[in-house]
Parts: C-alpha cells; sequence; structure tokens
C-alpha cells in the first residue's frame, strides 16, 4: 500500500439541521407508561422515570454559571488553575488503569 495512491477527502458542503418537533414528540408519546406486548407473550412496562430522562430541560444545567464563563472568557477574566487540572487528570487515569 502506498501513501501516494490514496484518494483526497471531500469536505462536507452542508451540514443538516436537527429537526427536534419531531424529537418532542416521540417525547410527548413517552410520557405516560408504556407497555408492548412481543410475538412470544412477554410485556414490557417503561416507568415514568424514564419518560422524565428523555424530557430535554435545563434542570441538569446551570445556565447562570455558563453565563458567567461565557463572560469571563469573552473579557479575558477566567482563570484556570492547570496544576488542579493536571492533578484531577492524572488521578482520573491512575483510576482507570487501577480498574476503579
Amino acid at each position: 500500500m502506498s501513501i501516494d495512491r490514496t484518494q483526497p477527502l471531500k469536505p462536507v458542503s452542508t451540514v443538516q439541521t436537527r429537526d427536534t418537533s419531531d424529537n418532542q414528540a416521540k417525547v410527548r408519546q413517552n410520557s405516560a407508561p408504556a407497555t408492548s406486548t412481543s410475538q412470544n407473550g412477554a410485556e414490557v412496562t417503561l416507568s415514568p422515570a424514564q419518560a422524565q430522562l428523555m424530557q430535554p430541560g435545563s434542570k441538569d444545567i446551570n445556565t447562570a454559571r455558563v453565563e458567567q464563563l461565557k463572560t469571563a472568557i469573552r473579557n479575558g477574566e477566567l482563570k484556570m488553575d492547570t496544576g488542579k487540572i493536571a492533578d484531577a487528570l492524572i488521578a482520573d487515569t491512575r483510576a482507570f488503569l487501577e480498574g476503579k
């Protein structure tokens, strides 16, 4: 195999937008506990907690903190503790390698 024989990559010309209206309709359908029966007679019931997890929401994102960080980045005021970041990366890698 030769590198000279490879085909050049073609850039993607367009990006498709996500259709959120269809996804929200699916979430609404799943909001009530659903029951389905397969051919062998097994029954599956989805919990309301599962439907809650499927719904988009801002509960998991602290939007006020995100805005503070955006403003600090824009103004060049964001201070990063690189030592703390490096220590956390090393600890995470060590835990991964030890299987924890």
